[in-house]
This record gives structure tokens, sequence and C-alpha cells, in this order.
């Protein structure tokens, strides 16, 4: 079986697994660091206070767009660790329905992969600011 690597990770269950590979929380924040590097940027023309997520302690910018019901998701942050956090809510969220990101547990999947237990209680903040944002369509 081949190592999945942030490069690889297309879906929430390569995530899980993935988590479930890097089992020490170092492992882990390398792999989120790393997910964020493979997070496309956001065209500076987006990053205006209206796209700007409130709740989080960095800058971090949201751009929903939604097609024939279907929803995607441009995010990006100034720090590494964020835009980590972003592209697990988009392998989360990207090209589902609404009802499908309304039926998202996102507290239950966060538990298995084992982040709230290791993010600062400011980064939790901002986390759930953005899903929040996102479930709120």
């Amino acid at each position: 079986m081949v190592k999945l690597t942030a490069t690889t990770i297309n879906d929430q269950q390569q995530l899980l697994t993935a988590f479930a590979e890097n089992k020490s929380w170092d492992a882990q924040y390398r792999l989120i660091i790393q997910l964020g590097k493979t997070l496309a940027p956001l065209q500076d023309e987006f990053k205006i206070e209206t796209n700007q997520v409130k709740g989080c302690e960095s800058l971090a910018w949201l751009v929903i767009t939604e097609q024939s019901g279907i929803y995607h998701f441009n995010m990006d942050s100034d720090t590494r660790v964020v835009k980590g956090l972003m592209k697990i809510i988009t392998l989360i969220f990207e090209g589902k329905t609404k009802q499908q990101i309304d039926e998202t547990n996102c507290e239950m999947l966060f538990e298995q992969l084992g982040l709230l237990n290791h993010l600062s209680p400011s980064r939790a903040n901002g986390l759930f600011a953005i899903i929040n944002r996102i479930q709120s369509l």
C-alpha cells in the first residue's frame, strides 16, 4: 500500500487514512502544513473585506460559488497552518450539495482526525468560523 502524502489526498476518506498513518501530533502537524501548500492561492482581487472570515485570528478569506446546486470553495490565509486547515475543509465540502454540506458532522470528523485535542482555542474558533459560514449557505 502506498503511503498517502499531502499531494495525493483527494477526499475525506484519504484524509482520515493519512491522519491515521501519521499517529503523532508532530507528524499530523507537518501533514497539515504540507496540505496548506497544496491549497490553490486566492487571487488578490478576492482578498477583500466581504470575503474575510471573522473569528479567525489570522487573515483568512473564503469565496463560495455555486453551480447547478454544487458548491465550490476558494480559500486563503496568511498563515501556513490555517491554509492547511482550509485544505482539510475543502476536502470535506468541495463539490457537495447544500444537503450534503448540512449533513456533514465536522465536529465528529475533527474528533476522528484528533484535531480538536491539539488546536489552540483561537485556531479552533477560526476553523469553526469558516465551517459555520459554509454551513449557513
